[in-house]
This record gives C-alpha cells, sequence and structure tokens, in this order.
C-alpha cells in the first residue's frame, strides 16, 4: 500500500521538479505555472474525452439478464448475457 502511494506521489510531484529543474538550468523562459497549467488542462480534456468515448461506445447488452458462472456437468459454464423475453401484453409493467 506504501509503495502505491509513493508512486502516485512521485507521477504527481515529477512534472513539478522537472519543470523546475529545467527553469533554473534556462531551458524554460515562461513561468512554470504556465507550462503545468496547459499540461494538465490537456491531460483533463483527454479523460473526459475518454469518458464520453467508453461511455458512448459501451458494447454491454441492456436488454439482456446476466446469468453468473455455473457448474454444469462437472464444468464450469462462464457467465454471459441472456436475451430477456420482451413482456407479453397481458402482463403489467
Amino acid at each position: 500500500m506504501t509503495r502505491i502511494f509513493l508512486l502516485m506521489l512521485a507521477a504527481f510531484a515529477l512534472p513539478y521538479v522537472a519543470a523546475r529543474i529545467l527553469s533554473a538550468v534556462g531551458v524554460i523562459k515562461q513561468p512554470v505555472s504556465a507550462i503545468l497549467g496547459i499540461v494538465l488542462g490537456l491531460g483533463a480534456a483527454m479523460v473526459m474525452l475518454l469518458v464520453i468515448v467508453l461511455v458512448e461506445t459501451d458494447s454491454s447488452s441492456r436488454d439482456g439478464a446476466y446469468q453468473p458462472p455455473r457448474l454444469e456437468d462437472g464444468e464450469i459454464r462462464p457467465g454471459q448475457f441472456e436475451d430477456r423475453d420482451p413482456p407479453s401484453p397481458e402482463e403489467p409493467i
């Protein structure tokens, strides 16, 4: 758990440390906050685009019922989605 926390902290701090070093050496002439703002803004836009794409291309069956894995004839059958029967006109909704 500690390794995961330290890895996330390092991944978060790495751009700040790199920008600070590059600006001290003189490679970067612009303020560090402007560059990091642009990078973080582009990253946030990419995440939002990814979420939209994943929601729109969802391939799960919304009309199906999930049948969990089961044991049949000594073999494990994997879980799957099966189509539901449409409700009959006599059935109340």
